[in-house]
């Protein structure tokens, strides 16, 4: 008996060696098929377009396609809170971070947590935003948009990528601030926000200013003030909101995450090969273009940017009057 059970014991020592060979087999090889990337934004705006430059360059480096899908939603936090909840840890699917996904639990009830849902892979950059209107608009300066909305309270819409979007809060809190009232009209995108700007079914927008910029060059639209700490250089002339005497500066960086316990091997490669798109020049010349800062973590100091970061925004989201009753 005593030799059966040695026997057993062994075959079983045997088999817990074959799979954990098999497993570091895996994820040395990873990958061997082609990686999703979920993008809570809808096609054609800033973060659609940045995250499309850098899965096109991180593929070359991993050697398989990394597919986009955009699934925009629940202030930008539809693509990675599912992606937490459905998807295996394997590195096949990943998502898009924003400063939204450390927000958004302070303004609705949600079944997943922000930090210890995901694995945090990469800092990759930053986003400067931007108030602006329709060059043809009569609210030529920030003083003429104040005025306006104290003068005709929630009349003046602000247009942006939808509620709960970095965005909507910067927009709100602004108003909070200047003690006026406007109405936000939340889109499914930038793209669509921008059009009804220049529609003119809209009065204003608040969006990152890669997304705005070229409507600026082209003359059909003007921007009244940034939210930078200091001025933009693409925008001579403009004034900070902080320079207007609104204590709101926010330049929010934007990364990558995956499902909760993701083997480190993988997210070390995903890592080096993210690493290496943005430090392309490719990609430099892309956040040039579009008005975007450099902005990189490795995943232990992303992990806990994200903790301090997901403590700080509960300020601006009570300044913005949008924190969500127990």
């Amino acid at each position: 008996m005593r030799y059966l059970d040695v026997m057993r014991s062994a075959l079983v020592a045997v088999g817990v060696m074959a799979a954990t060979s098999q497993i570091a087999i895996a994820q040395d090889a990873y990958p061997t098929r082609p990686i999703r990337l979920l993008v809570g934004f809808a096609a054609g705006g800033a973060t659609d377009t940045t995250f499309r430059k850098l899965a096109e360059l991180a593929a070359k480096d991993l050697g398989q396609p990394i597919i986009v899908e955009n699934r925009p939603g629940a202030g930008a936090t539809l693509a990675p809170s599912t992606m937490a909840k459905t998807e295996a840890p394997d590195g096949y699917t990943i998502a898009a971070a924003t400063a939204g996904l450390l927000r958004y639990p302070y303004m609705q009830k949600v079944d997943w947590d922000p930090i210890k849902d995901f694995t945090w892979i990469t800092g990759l950059g930053g986003y400067t935003f931007v108030l602006a209107v329709n060059t043809d608009s009569p609210l030529k300066t920030p003083a003429d948009f104040f005025a306006y909305a104290k003068k005709n309270p929630d009349v003046l819409t602000v247009a942006t990528a939808g509620a709960g979007t970095t965005m909507h809060l910067l927009a709100e809190a602004l108003a909070g601030m200047a003690d006026v009232k406007i109405t936000h009209v939340g889109y499914k995108g930038s793209s669509e926000a921008v059009t009804a700007v220049l529609g003119g079914h809209t009065m204003s927008t608040v969006d990152a200013i890669g997304t705005i910029l070229p409507y600026v060059e082209s003359g059909k639209m003007r921007v009244l003030l940034s939210f930078d700490p200091q001025p933009v250089a693409s925008l001579p002339g403009v004034p900070t909101a902080k320079s207007l005497g609104y204590d709101l500066v926010y330049p929010a960086p934007y990364g990558l995450v995956g499902p909760k316990g993701m083997p480190p091997a993988v997210v070390d490669r995903l890592y080096k090969a993210f690493k290496a798109a943005a430090d392309s020049d490719e990609y430099k010349k892309l956040l040039v273009q579009l008005g975007q800062t450099e902005w990189q973590k490795p995943p232990g100091e992303y992990q806990q940017w994200a903790g301090e970061f997901y403590l700080s925004e509960r300020s601006l989201v009570e300044r913005a009057k949008l924190l969500r009753q127990p």
